[in-house]
């Protein structure tokens, strides 16, 4: 119930064009919170809409900024590497999918 009631308060600030307003001008002990937040549910699905959104405007607000802080570039790289994980099984997950469905038109399971 709490994280819906965030998702709720997140999804209403991309929706009056605030949420690059709220996330610029943070400074490393501001942005980590976020970071690690990110970095721990953006592959879930219940979440994953609002977060991968909520990473793209992070994203582009803060990469002029990457290299001055160590902590926040290790978020980010940690954050990309968890992105591209999932990308990898959902494209592993996709070929099964199509395998599968190869399978059942043959078998005439379908």
């Amino acid at each position: 119930k709490q994280w819906y009631q965030r998702r709720v308060r997140v999804q209403e600030l991309f929706r009056r064009d605030a949420m690059k307003r709220v996330l610029s001008g943070r400074n490393e002990e501001t942005l980590q919170p976020i970071l690690y937040f990110l970095e721990a549910h953006i592959t879930n699905p219940r979440y994953c809409t609002v977060l991968c959104d909520l990473a793209h405007i992070l994203a582009s607000l803060y990469s002029p900024v990457l290299g001055m802080s160590p902590v926040i570039d290790k978020l980010f790289e940690k954050l990309n590497r968890r992105l591209k994980f999932e990308l990898k099984v959902q494209e592993r997950y996709m070929k099964l999918q199509g395998a599968m469905e190869c399978f059942f038109t043959a078998t005439g399971l379908s």
